[in-house]
Formats: structure tokens, sequence, C-alpha cells
């Protein structure tokens, strides 16, 4: 019997393992959930096989194949659905000298913007033209682009990195464009917002989904004053949140760290400089 327990957890840590490491590769996952996630889900699976096997004869090709698997794919599911959906409470370093995370993610660019230039947002490869931040007074100082690419696993509340006043909610739609056209990397359903602080700054927070599909929701209107780390909306299963802040503050962070909303420190103004107007 015990034994049996053996062998069922070997199987099942096998496929756990293996479906975790495919999404720490291609998905962009933290590695720590091959120690953390894994012999969860193969000790879970590992319980439900036994009790299975201990009310029908399971075959061993067919348990490895397809129970096994089977199972450990739906705890998979299971466990990435709690995850996406659950808010944390988050302890926000309120300061009007930093700008915190708009969003729980892995930094994939850090881009430099001159003045008056278009900004260009960068989602696997497609390239999508932020032209409503045209219309705004952001691009009248020289810029960082950050991009925060997030998974399954992240949390998908976004939040305001600075205290402010919206002072612009834009919604642009997604289009299902073959991928052959040409115009299908520059469209794209998004959600931006621009946020005026005290200093007469402005900041962009810019929520990216696939095309074709309305999974960018904002949570506030424009108008509204919101504190520093207060949810301002969600974006549902893969997605990206972009922020726009001037240059010169000094970044924090660097490409490829994992940063979490409301809680990770992107930038300072530690030079206390401010936006002339």
């Amino acid at each position: 019997m015990f034994e049996n327990y053996v062998n069922v957890f070997t199987m099942s840590f096998f496929w756990s393992t293996l479906l975790m490491g495919f999404f720490v590769i291609k998905g962009g996952f933290q590695k720590k959930f091959l120690f953390t996630d894994s012999p969860v889900i193969a000790f879970i699976t590992t319980f439900l096989v036994i009790l299975i096997e201990s009310m029908v004869a399971v075959h061993l090709l067919l348990k490895f194949f397809i129970v096994i698997p089977g199972i450990s794919l739906l705890l998979f599911i299971i466990l990435s659905l709690y995850r996406f959906f659950r808010n944390p409470n988050r302890k926000i370093p309120i300061d009007d000298k930093l700008v915190l995370s708009p969003a729980d993610g892995r930094i994939i660019y850090i881009k430099e913007i001159d003045e008056g230039n278009l900004p260009v947002s960068i989602k696997k490869k497609n390239l999508y033209r932020l032209e409503e931040i045209t219309k705004t007074k952001i691009l009248k100082t020289p810029c960082y682009l950050i991009g925060i690419a997030m998974t399954l696993f992240d949390v998908h509340y976004n939040r305001a990195p600075v205290e402010g006043v919206v002072s612009l909610i834009k919604h642009t739609d997604g289009v299902a464009l073959g991928l052959r056209n040409p115009e299908s990397t520059f469209l794209n359903e998004r959600n931006t917002f621009v946020i005026d602080t005290k200093k007469n700054e402005q900041f962009g927070v810019i929520q990216i989904a696939a095309r074709g599909v309305r999974r960018c929701i904002s949570t506030v209107q424009e108008g509204e004053i919101v504190s520093q780390g207060q949810i301002i909306g969600k974006i549902r299963f893969g997605s990206q949140v972009d922020i726009i802040l001037p240059r010169y503050y000094t970044i924090k962070i660097r490409e490829g760290d994992q940063v979490y909303g409301g809680t990770s420190i992107i930038a300072e103004n530690d030079k206390k400089l401010e936006l002339s107007v």
C-alpha cells in the first residue's frame, strides 16, 4: 500500500512539475512556483487518485497518461483562478516623492521617450501606438515608458502610482484583424488613465488586453481624486500594464524584476525637481 502511495505521488509530482515548468518557461511565471505549487498540486492529486482507486480499479497506463495529468491540470486551473481573482491587502508606502507600481508582474522594458515623441508600447512583439497620450501634457517633458507583464498567477487589480486627479480615462476598443494585416499590431483594446498631481505633474497608466476582447475595466471616473495605491481598475487574464512618468525621476527597478501593485517602488524624485508649467 505504501509503495502505491509513493508511486502515485512520484507520477503526480512529475506531471505537476512538467505543467508548472511549461508556464515558467513559456508563460513568464516566477520560478518559485516550481518549488511551492508543484508539490501542493502533487499531494492533492495523490490523495484524489488514491480515493478513486479505493472505489474503482485504474490501469497503470490510464492512471499515468489520463487520470493524473487531468487532475493536475484541473487543480492548476483552480489555483490560477484563485490567484487571479484575489485582492490581498497591501501596505501602501504613501509618499509624494515615490512612484508605485500600478500592477503585479515582471518588468519587461524601460524605454526613454523624448519630448513630443509618440510612445509605443510592446506586448508579445506587437506594437501599440498610444496616440491618446499625445492629447495630454505628459509628452511636454522627456518620459520613461515602463512595461509590466502580468501572468495568470499575478493579482490583476491595478492601482494608482501617485495621488492626484484622474484627468483622462480613454478606452480603445480592440479589433479582430488577422495577424497578416499590418494594422493588427497597432490596434488593440486598452484603457489609458492620466493622473494629474498637485505638483503639476502627469502620469499615465495603460491597461493592455488581447485585441477584440473587452477585458480592461475601470473602477474610477474622470475628475475623481485618487489616493496613492488606490485601486483604479482591473484587467482579466493574460495582460500588460504600462506606466509613463517624467524622466527626472530616478528609476528604482530593472528589467526582469518582479513588482507588486501599490507596494513596489518604481521611481523616486530624490532630486526634488518638479515639472515647470
